[in-house]
């Protein structure tokens, strides 16, 4: 038999889970993305976009005649452009950027294929892949080192942008040797090769600035120029879905830009990924795989009266990481081979406390500081109910507004106007409150959130959500004779 302690869940980071592809969970958006259907994936952060990165990597090598190139940029490369003041002064625009990025897939897929054939004719476009390759020691450069280099090449022409004058995107592509790369790079595709450019890890370093917008928004531009150059060359990005939403509210064109994957998860899948690592490790120890039965031989059937798969979705925002996370505070502290529903709920208390951490990271470049907005939530309003009345959340964020002053250009005016409608709006679209409605006409009561898709939220009822009242220190009712402090 296994204990329940010595469940291994996986690293947080899909990037550092070295077993992830032996139980990764598949899905009808990876059917579509591996069809090439699509071209960008959006989701938040925790809901599997770098596991379906990993996947996508595998199916694809797996191809015949598929070469796939996977651009991932650090941080401390994103980090130091998006603060390089000459880089702003000087190139910090959408079609700079766009060229940038075209150079860079083009020069990387012309490295990819070149590292890998040989017995090629000497003039032919393997040997221009090669010589290529050979150059950059047959190793691809990070985007950011690609970006310096072209800025190097451009200064022998102009300091800057402005100095190239009105022939700019020519002048561009020509120092970029644009066309150079696209007509060596189709002559193999046209030979039967094929391309697939993968791109992640687009939010580190980015900072909601106008230079990191113009950066993603030139990649998005890129991307489609590149995959109109040819049939068989194809590019998946992978971006935070807020980030998206940030990004597609500067441009006059985001119809373009509309078709994407977009990572939701239902109640079963999001249970069918702690299956599958439970049946994993089962198998890892001699212990036969269960299936879907997995679950109930970890977890107990239920908690109080609720059935326990619902219980902790319910205390999630819907994405795997964060269920993972709950199911190792629980499983860590369960020496026996049974489940224990007393061991869940007191892992409940360090889940929603991590929880609520996690989204003002999550948030921390849209609105830095934000947890200092809830740490006095939790400070000064404990014991309160979760389930509150517009006047009532409406007391609880001018007492907030009142109290806490925050040196950011997103929280002036709110606490300036002491705007608790703006301040509400900004703590559903983190998932932290659903907005209640009641039920008519024979219909139910419901709560909804923002990660549900639900965009027009009325805010005449409110209730936190169930992964932070634990954090908040709410409580299920008050009592008549109890008052609030």
């Amino acid at each position: 038999m296994m204990k329940i302690s010595e469940i291994e869940w996986g690293d947080d980071s899909a990037e550092k889970d070295q077993q992830l592809l032996e139980y990764f969970v598949t899905s009808d958006a990876l059917n579509r993305l591996t069809k090439k259907n699509k071209s960008l994936v959006i989701g938040r952060k925790g809901t599997g976009k770098s596991a379906l990165f990993a996947k996508l990597t595998q199916v694809f090598s797996e191809q015949d005649r598929t070469h796939v190139v996977t651009v991932k940029p650090s941080y401390n490369s994103i980090n130091n452009l998006m603060n390089d003041q000459v880089v702003a002064r000087n190139f910090g625009v959408e079609i700079f950027f766009q060229h940038c990025w075209i150079r860079h897939l083009y020069k990387e897929s012309l490295i990819q294929i070149g590292a890998t054939q040989s017995g090629f004719a000497p003039n032919s476009y393997y040997a221009f892949a090669r010589k290529i390759a050979a150059t950059e020691n047959y190793v691809g450069k990070d985007i950011v080192d690609s970006i310096i280099d072209f800025i190097s090449r451009l200064r022998i022409k102009a300091g800057t942008l402005g100095e190239l004058g009105i022939s700019l995107e020519k002048n561009l592509r020509e120092e970029g040797q644009i066309a150079e790369y696209e007509r060596n790079l189709s002559g193999m595709l046209d030979s039967g090769e094929k391309v697939v450019i993968l791109v992640d890890d687009l939010d580190l370093g980015w900072n909601n600035s106008e230079l990191s917008n113009s950066f993603l928004m030139g990649l998005l531009s890129a991307v489609s120029h590149v995959m109109s150059s040819h049939k068989n060359l194809h590019v998946v990005i992978f971006l935070r879905e807020d980030i998206y939403n940030l990004v597609l509210k500067s441009t006059q064109h985001s119809d373009k830009f509309r078709n994407v994957e977009r990572i939701k998860w239902d109640k079963e899948k999001l249970v069918s990924v702690l299956s599958a690592r439970i049946n994993f490790n089962r198998i890892k120890a001699g212990l036969p795989d269960l299936g879907d039965a997995a679950f109930f031989s970890v977890f107990p059937e239920t908690v109080g009266t609720a059935n326990t798969d619902n219980w902790l979705i319910e205390r999630t925002l819907s994405r795997p990481r964060e269920l993972i996370q709950f199911a190792r505070n629980y499983s860590e502290s369960v020496e026996s081979t049974f489940p224990s529903d007393a061991a869940l709920k007191s892992a409940e208390p360090e889940y929603s406390r991590w929880k609520l951490a996690d989204v003002c990271s999550e948030y921390r470049n849209q609105y830095p500081d934000l947890s200092r907005i809830t740490s006095q939530w939790t400070t000064k309003f404990q014991r309160r109910k979760y389930h509150l009345k517009r006047e009532e959340i409406g007391e609880i964020l001018k007492a907030i507004l009142n109290d806490v002053d925050i040196d950011e250009a997103w929280y002036k005016p709110i606490k300036e106007k002491m705007d608790t409608d703006k301040l509400l709006e900004i703590l559903f679209e983190i998932g932290l409150i659903g907005d209640f409605m009641l039920g008519g006409a024979g219909g139910g009561s419901k709560t909804y959130y923002s990660y549900e898709d639900f965009s027009d939220p009325q805010f005449d009822e409110v209730q936190i959500h169930p992964c932070f009242r634990r954090a908040l220190n709410t409580v299920e009712r008050i009592r008549e004779n109890n008052s609030q402090k």
